[in-house]
């Protein structure tokens, strides 16, 4: 138990000095459009279909499962505002999250960890360039942009597969559905973008533990995969402590 917390505390040590530099580093930081560029399209675009696809079967999962529900209690003229109201503040945000954290989380820090294996990042540091500024902020910054982005991507993907299970495959109405959605008790600056104000802190969290992961990757031909393990597993349960202590503020 012991040697365990020794353990944790050196890692914590490790993250709050990577940090530290992170930050100091901003000083070198020069934003450059191509660089910039290149890691939203890779981050964004590259994940839209993912969040599509989940996106539209978690609108049409959740929407069956609160038409049963309401069904029974007769009050299907409710059902887009409860499935709003789980999806816009509590599915969205932390499922883009998780998938966020799975394809991008590894991706970043599997880059980072080759770069540092094979010395690429004591070449930038030799040739005068700072390693945090050039290779690590545009990376954290990407993600910050891209996840609340692809959160509203989320909301409207999902809400609409919503609308499709009610209004085609159930024979609602669509005024029923519509109606207590946009003029009912769900408010854009509530329920919309506190989602959004989760995804960035999600972004920047996702961002940090991966990028901490690559920059400390082990030497060896597993410590890549290690690491990526790592950055997949730790900002995925980030997200989800994040998201109970982001709910605890907002609402």
């Amino acid at each position: 138990m012991g040697h365990c917390m020794f353990n944790v505390m050196i890692v914590f040590q490790d993250f709050v000095r990577f940090v530290g530099r992170l930050i100091l580093s901003l000083h070198f930081f020069r934003l450059l459009p191509m660089q910039m560029t290149s890691q939203l399209y890779t981050m964004g675009v590259g994940s839209l279909i993912l969040i599509v696809i989940s996106g539209l079967f978690i609108g049409l999962v959740f929407a069956f499962q609160m038409y049963i529900v309401l069904n029974g209690f007769g009050s299907l003229a409710q059902l887009s505002q409860v499935v709003a109201f789980g999806l816009f503040r509590e599915l969205s945000p932390v499922v883009t999250g998780l998938l966020i954290a799975g394809r991008i989380g590894s991706t970043v820090a599997a880059e980072l960890g080759q770069m540092k294996q094979a010395e690429q990042i004591d070449s930038l540091l030799m040739w005068g360039i700072n390693p945090y500024a050039y290779l690590m902020w545009p990376r954290l910054l990407s993600l910050v942009v891209v996840t609340p982005i692809l959160v509203f991507i989320f909301d409207a993907v999902s809400i609409y597969a919503a609308c499709f299970y009610a209004v085609i495959i159930k024979g609602m109405e669509s005024q029923i559905f519509w109606t207590p959605l946009l003029f009912g008790n769900v408010f854009f600056q509530v329920d919309v973008l506190y989602g959004i104000y989760k995804a960035i802190f999600f972004g920047c969290f996702i961002g940090l533990m991966s990028l901490y992961q690559g920059a400390f990757v082990e030497r060896g031909s597993s410590g890549i995969a290690k690491a990526s393990t790592q950055a997949v597993v730790l900002s995925s349960v980030g997200v989800l402590m994040l998201d109970y202590i982001l709910s605890q503020i907002f609402y």
